[in-house]
């Protein structure tokens, strides 16, 4: 596709020319204009036309006006931390990076929120918060990178999700702007409005194909007084389960809950250069969060310790001493992505199911990992709390990248009939973009793929917002 030069110019008439790029022009490097067109998936190569920088919702508006009016498609661009290829433009068409839109906009202290424009890098946002004496709490690996209007687009849940939720439990009102450059706003200043439908929900998780969202109003709520980590080498994975559901019976509140196997861990200690955290090696490794608002709660953690070694749920277990040795315990669980990913080639699946069918589940997978595709490694951690694996098969050495990844696509069906199986979902965070669209029958009925068509074509009758993602 050949951009005209009058297209050229309108675009330029709204946004200047510093924040306007055209492919084949030399005002950008390629390789930086290519890398606003793609996420970590590495799976699709970008190709895309104009590349764009909106300050503020009216630019965003203008420019889904100019796409809509001339039939150009349109990709939403954040921190581009996904994996499932939501954040690709590939076809031609117009990138708009948020980067630009990170300002706060307001800040209510009464009601205890903070209204920001969506191109906020999260960790940025969880500083604001704190400067103003409050707590965002969803919190994850990529929140240096990642931005808070993709956050919301994929319904981001992260390490303390036991404790806090999903970040639509956080999202009090949003500004977006649909696929005919319509700006809507969802009122975000009062907690109760019980006045129909509350819109806001349907482009929390849509994964920029319904709107792009410019501005978010997020509760805010009080951050932990203290917390303590406990780090615990467990036997084999019902004793996860069973280790979680003890944590019920504590009063001591649980923010955090996560397991990762002996396999990540060494990937791990490889790459971050960390110690053994403990003298012996166990198949599964628990870190678990609690939140300390007394000198009593101390006690209670020892005594949960004690009890949960005496069930033989653990094996050994240890809490941090200090805050060096818990910041040591959380890169066990939080550097298993980056440990694998640089290091190897991995096909990623981000799932979830209920725990109580979580073991059958990871019985049959192994069967069916043994004996279809015997030299498959996996590395598997998540978040218990919430259901959530994160299953990724490394590539054996030997095999080529195309050959792996095509052996992948056989196991990626083979895996969701599973999940259906055992009533879970084929993606549990990381949404469903390009990589898992043509499965998401697996986890959607047929009416509602359908009920989902009406919804996107009613608020994109054109469909030019992220083209291609979610709906096969």
């Amino acid at each position: 596709m050949s951009i005209a030069q009058d297209k050229k110019d309108t675009l330029i008439k709204v946004l200047g020319e510093d924040r306007v790029f055209f492919k084949g022009e030399d005002k950008m490097d390629q390789a930086t204009f290519l890398s606003f067109g793609t996420d970590r998936t590495k799976v699709y190569p970008p190709d895309y036309e104009i590349l764009t920088f909106p300050k503020n919702t009216q630019e965003v508006s203008e420019i889904v006006k100019f796409a809509f009016q001339n039939d150009l498609k349109v990709v939403p661009s954040g921190g581009r931390t996904g994996y499932a290829g939501g954040a690709v433009a590939k076809a031609g068409e117009i990138v708009i990076s948020l980067s630009k839109m990170d300002q706060v906009l307001d800040f209510d202290p009464f009601f205890g929120s903070l209204t920001v424009q969506a191109g906020m890098i999260t960790k940025n946002l969880h500083k604001e918060a704190e400067e103003r004496g409050f707590y965002f709490p969803v919190d994850f690996a990529a929140t240096g990178s990642s931005h808070i209007g993709g956050n919301i687009a994929t319904n981001a849940g992260g390490v303390r999700v036991v404790h806090y939720g999903l970040i639509r439990q956080w999202v009090l009102g949003l500004k977006v702007v649909t696929g005919t450059g319509e700006v809507l706003e969802f009122n975000g200043e009062i907690l109760k409005n019980n006045t129909g439908y509350d819109l806001k929900h349907l482009f929390i998780g849509s994964e920029g194909t319904l709107g792009i969202i410019t501005e978010c109003t997020l509760k805010l709520t009080k951050k932990p007084l203290d917390n303590r980590i406990l780090f615990t080498a467990v036997p084999d994975f019902p004793s996860i389960l069973e280790l979680f559901k003890e944590t019920h019976n504590m009063t001591v509140p649980i923010l955090a809950f996560e397991f990762l196997t002996q396999y990540c861990l060494g990937k791990v200690m490889d790459h971050l250069h960390v110690p053994d955290p403990f003298s012996a090696p166990s198949p599964y490794y628990v870190l678990m969060e609690f939140e300390i608002s007394e000198p009593a709660d101390e006690e209670k953690l020892f005594s949960f310790l004690e009890t949960i070694l005496e069930k033989g749920f653990v094996s050994d277990g240890s809490l941090a001493q200090n805050s060096r040795q818990a910041e040591t315990f959380w890169k066990y669980r939080e550097g298993i992505s980056e440990s694998i990913s640089m290091d190897y080639t991995v096909h990623k699946n981000d799932i979830s199911l209920p725990l109580r069918n979580m073991n059958p589940f990871l019985n049959d997978m192994e069967a069916l990992l043994s004996s279809k595709y015997p030299g498959f490694e996996v590395a598997l951690f998540g978040h218990i709390g919430d259901g959530n694996l994160h299953l990724n098969i490394v590539k054996p050495q030997g095999l080529s990248d195309a050959d792996f990844f095509s052996q992948c696509k056989k196991v990626d069906p083979s895996m969701f009939e599973l999940l259906q199986k055992h009533h879970g979902s084929i993606s549990a965070e990381h949404g469903i973009g390009l990589l898992k669209k043509d499965f998401l029958h697996y986890s959607r009925s047929q009416a509602e793929i359908e009920v989902m068509r009406m919804i996107k074509k009613a608020l994109d009758p054109k469909n030019i917002l992220n083209p291609g993602k979610i709906l096969p």
